[in-house]
């Protein structure tokens, strides 16, 4: 592994590297990004950086005993703290600051990676806040958040902050058929799906799973479309279990009837813009079904439906009462009542 392996974030690359090249190191670093876009797999590729004991100029050379060590989280310089529950606790941060205090194992740099830092108490933080003011040498802390507003905006101006942009389609989609051999409309479909965030387009295709949740989704709104809502209510439950599952289900819904009003909005260049590109046979029948009005009543009802979900309001009724719903808007044919 090594810098060439990030895509995407050519800026952040250039910057990271340049500091190794050059020696200057920050004592603290936040990558900052939703989950899937790469910031623990940055962080360990600029630790083998630091530490890389190659001749290649351009380091982490990926090959010697400190990259490999690294890479696979058994170097004695580098330590990993993230959540125990849904917190990073004070007890957790004391034992960073204790760790630091003493002399690495080996030449280098010593390299604390927090994964999700957002998630350190008020109390953990202050303590950490501390130990920034006044870092040890050669110690370095990679702070690692889905929201880095949530830290301390005194902890955030001690550190370099590094926000991981979505990765343009075509880049990605490049980058994975050169290192994967997967089916060029699985890459399609997933990378479309993924809002540029390569961890979710990878998962997508790793997980074959993925892929029949998502023709059961489909399956689902075809149902109701079609007239056929008792179907697609008692398929519901086969993919909608709990809060995250059905925002999962709200997500593509809302990822589908946007892809039926980008055909209808730019008709010729639409294949470049829609999600759903696998299933256009499907979505073309679906564009000729809804008008207007019952398409942006329909997105009205997912949005109502996002609420109730966000705060667990009967989420299994919740679905079954958006399919409901969708299935009655389709079927009136009189004046719009809904949005």
């Amino acid at each position: 592994m090594n810098f060439n392996d990030i895509v995407g974030q050519r800026v952040i690359v250039e910057s990271l590297r340049n500091a190794v090249i050059n020696g200057m190191i920050s004592n603290g670093y936040i990558f900052s990004g939703p989950k899937g876009c790469g910031k623990k797999f940055m962080a360990v590729i600029f630790s083998m950086a630091l530490n890389c004991r190659g001749e290649a100029h351009d380091r982490p050379c990926g090959s010697c005993s400190s990259c490999i060590r690294t890479s696979n989280s058994n170097h004695p310089n580098l330590k990993l703290i993230k959540p125990t529950g849904q917190s990073i606790k004070i007890k957790q941060v004391r034992e960073i600051i204790s760790d630091t205090a003493r002399k690495p194992f080996e030449s280098g740099y010593k390299i604390i990676i927090i994964d999700g830092a957002e998630k350190m108490t008020i109390e953990a933080q202050d303590a950490f806040l501390k130990t920034l003011e006044e870092p040890p040498e050669n110690t370095v802390f990679l702070l690692l958040a889905e929201n880095h507003n949530l830290l301390l905006p005194t902890i955030v101006s001690r550190c370099q902050v590094f926000r991981i942009k979505p990765v343009d389609r075509m880049e990605m989609k490049s980058f994975i058929q050169a290192r994967y051999d997967y089916p060029p409309m699985d890459v399609e479909a997933a990378v479309r799906h993924s809002k540029g965030i390569i961890g979710r387009a990878l998962e997508l295709l790793k997980d074959k799973e993925n892929f029949k949740i998502r023709a059961l989704y489909i399956d689902i709104l075809d149902n109701v479309l079609s007239g056929n809502e008792r179907d697609a209510i008692l398929l519901a439950p086969e993919t909608v279990e709990d809060k995250e599952t059905a925002e999962r289900f709200l997500d593509f819904s809302m990822s589908w009837f946007r892809d039926i009003m980008v055909m209808r909005e730019c008709p010729k260049a639409f294949k470049d813009i829609i999600i759903n590109i696998d299933s256009l046979d499907i979505l073309s029948r679906h564009n000729l079904i809804l008008t207007e009005d019952k398409l942006n009543s329909i997105m009205e009802i997912i949005k109502k439906t996002y609420i109730y979900v966000k705060h667990n309001v009967g989420i299994k009724n919740s679905i079954d009462g958006m399919l409901f719903n969708i299935a009655e808007v389709n079927s009136y044919n009189g004046k719009n009542s809904w949005s």
